[in-house]
């Protein structure tokens, strides 16, 4: 694996939710990236926002808009505050940066993981943690990139 590929699976700081066992459901899903459109400054999501490398995805299932995703092969959560034309309903195009990571996006391909979907409103932070901090989290690149 290249340097930069293992860059781009390597996600930095994140706030990491937690959900109780009956608020998500796990389903297997289609994994594509995108990146903004060549020549625009700045990349929004259909719910208004500035995407985050790795943490925004775009969903087929427009039922999923505004839900925490945990996707294991991401490192944890994602937030589904995009949508995309051509994503059916067990799609997800998990946002990679600006358009000159479309090489890298084409690199990264279609992958097929395990995504647990939890409820529209962000999950409860865990219970041991008395006061919702920001985690770090070091990323494992996916068995598929190994």
């Amino acid at each position: 694996m290249s340097v930069v590929t293992r860059c781009l699976l390597t996600v930095c700081v994140l706030t990491v939710p937690s959900a109780a066992p009956g608020e998500c459901v796990t389903r297997s899903m289609r994994i594509t990236f995108y990146t903004c459109a060549e020549g625009f400054p700045h990349c929004l999501t259909k719910q208004g926002n500035q995407p985050m490398p790795f943490r925004t995805v775009a969903v087929g299932d427009r039922r999923l808009l505004g839900r925490w995703l945990y996707i294991e092969d991401l490192g944890g959560w994602v937030h589904a505050s995009d949508t995309g034309s051509a994503l059916k309903r067990d799609w997800i195009d998990v946002f990679i940066g600006e358009a000159r990571m479309a090489q890298h996006a084409r690199r990264l391909g279609v992958q097929h993981w395990n995504v647990r979907v939890c409820e529209a409103e962000a999950p409860a932070n865990d219970t041991n943690d008395a006061s919702p901090e920001t985690k770090v989290a070091a990323v494992e690149p996916a068995a598929a990139y190994r």
